[in-house]
């Protein structure tokens, strides 16, 4: 996938979904408000690397997964907050966080 540009990848990352939650490709897309994705190993700020943590890094972490500050929410590698940040696990645990907060928010919503 290295060669794809981002349009490409949104729209594979969107099928993939939409088989996953078992829906439609287009239903997805008209819910979706934005996306953005970034092939990480041509990008000239990431450079392939992978997240590690510095001492500033549990404070960011605090701020960016603050869910009291709107409708923008953030997860990946990164954001991890176990021993084993800058891993797919890492990423994997902190999406089905995001997910379940995004999930509540929807509950909370449609009650």
């Amino acid at each position: 996938m290295a060669h794809l540009v981002e349009d490409e990848l949104v729209e594979l990352g969107l099928a993939s979904l939409a088989g996953i939650f078992g829906m439609s490709k287009k239903d997805l897309s008209r819910r979706l408000v934005a996306a953005r994705a970034i092939n990480w190993a041509n990008d000239p700020f990431a450079r392939g690397a992978y997240s590690y943590a510095t001492p500033e890094t549990r404070e960011a972490q605090s701020v960016l997964a603050s869910s009291d500050r709107g409708r923008v929410l953030f997860s990946g590698e990164a954001l991890y907050r176990g021993r084993d940040m800058g891993t797919v696990e890492a990423a994997l645990v902190s999406g089905l966080e995001t997910a379940r907060t995004i999930l509540a928010a929807d509950r909370i919503a449609t009650t």
